[in-house]
């Protein structure tokens, strides 16, 4: 049992791979980082292994001390048990996607006594294959090679994510039961990996009773919020559905939110195809403009360990229309109760997803209404409570 007095003075550090770039991981481990802060959770350390950039973009506190290693991954280890030793790191919170990175910590932080708890962000179908359709490789036969090559590798990456499961002795906290549930189902013969996994939500960080969700006051908008990718994103799909309607619809505009390694593709296939009734806003981290505003808001991605600007985009009750990503998208939308979900890959199925929307209002309402209620499940109160029953047990 943890007494009143230790509860209180509970500190808890974190390790970030880079906490100064922009992305979803480095979003949402800001403002857990923010949340502990307000909750009376200390936290003196952020330790980085690397820094691409100056400073961090988002808004870290400055009261922390934040320690960039400047090290490599066969580095790691002993860099990080020093720093365990030196600073004299009881618990610790860190992000827990890279196998080899995450491995490294959790034997770093058993030689040095430390409780870390990994957060995974993402989906462990992410890590183990490869999202291949058949119409990429009819497109490109180079990739049949890709494909094959990762199913030969696919058994000795389940034997890393295996040997990652097991020295999280402390749990593994997934952000979505989804992906809590896939690796379960993975492992499905190990008793001692599925009573380690447990699920702990990203903090919303939004104070809904301060957001405008009057529905009568939206614009005949979408909104696409992601980096914009390929391999896990399937950005692509967003202007080939599109496509496929804007013309019929003139007094709709689709607003994309997001920038990346297929930016310029995108916008070359509107110029060539002649759609103007789409605008690339770039990276943005005003996101309440466009959400308050919009009607639907969109995701297409393979892999989610949550969707982030899904959940934010339910909080200002937009309809939802989004692939049957693997993850934790079916945390937030329950096709045909609160959205519509549709298969991967099918942008035609998804163009017709978002007309039957555009379309009825009535069921945009609906859809809106019943998804909001996802809303009270991301309670700063119950997440905070979480992590801190995590850390006394």
């Amino acid at each position: 049992m943890v007494d009143e007095n230790e509860r209180n003075n509970l500190k808890v550090d974190f390790f970030i791979i880079d906490n100064t770039p922009i992305g979803g991981v480095e979003r949402v481990t800001c403002s857990l980082i923010n949340l502990f802060f307000e909750k009376g959770i200390k936290v003196d350390y952020v330790i980085s292994m690397q820094n691409k950039f100056e400073k961090p973009h988002f808004p870290y506190p400055e009261i922390s001390n934040y320690i960039n290693l400047n090290c490599s991954s066969k580095e790691l280890e002993e860099k990080l048990y020093q720093q365990f030793i030196a600073l004299e790191i009881k618990n610790l919170i860190f992000q827990g996607d890279n196998m080899s990175i995450s491995i490294a910590l959790l034997k770093a932080a058993k030689r040095a006594g430390v409780k870390a708890i990994p957060q995974y962000h993402g989906s462990p179908h992410a890590y183990l294959d490869k999202y291949i359709s058949g119409n990429d490789i009819v497109k490109n036969p180079y990739l049949a090679l890709k494909y094959l090559f990762a199913r030969a590798t696919r058994p000795f990456k389940l034997l890393k994510l295996k040997k990652y499961l097991v020295l999280a002795e402390n749990g593994i906290a997934c952000v979505s039961h989804g992906s809590a549930n896939e690796i379960k189902k993975i492992f499905k013969n190990s008793q001692v990996i599925n009573e380690r996994v447990f699920t702990i939500y990203n903090p919303l960080h939004l104070e809904l009773q301060n957001i405008n969700t009057d529905i009568n006051q939206k614009s005949n908008n979408i909104v696409y919020l992601s980096r914009l990718e390929n391999k896990h994103k399937n950005s692509f799909l967003v202007v080939k559905a599109w496509n496929e309607i804007a013309h019929k619809y003139p007094n709709w505009q689709l607003d994309i939110l997001g920038d990346g390694a297929i930016s310029d593709k995108m916008k070359n296939y509107v110029d060539e195809n002649k759609i103007t009734n789409v605008v690339f806003h770039g990276m943005i981290t005003e996101i309440a403009p466009h959400l308050s505003k919009s009607k639907i808001s969109i995701l297409t991605s393979n892999c989610e360990g949550l969707g982030m600007g899904i959940l934010e985009s339910i909080c200002y009750k937009n309809a939802v229309v989004c692939t049957k990503s693997d993850g934790g998208i079916t945390d937030l939308v329950k096709h045909k109760k609160s959205g519509l979900i549709v298969a991967r890959n099918d942008h035609k199925g998804f163009a017709k997803s978002m007309e039957k929307l555009m379309n009825d209002e009535q069921l945009r309402t609906e859809y809106a209404n019943e998804s909001y209620k996802i809303a009270s499940n991301f309670s700063d109160e119950e997440i905070i409570e979480e992590w801190r029953k995590r850390f006394e047990l």
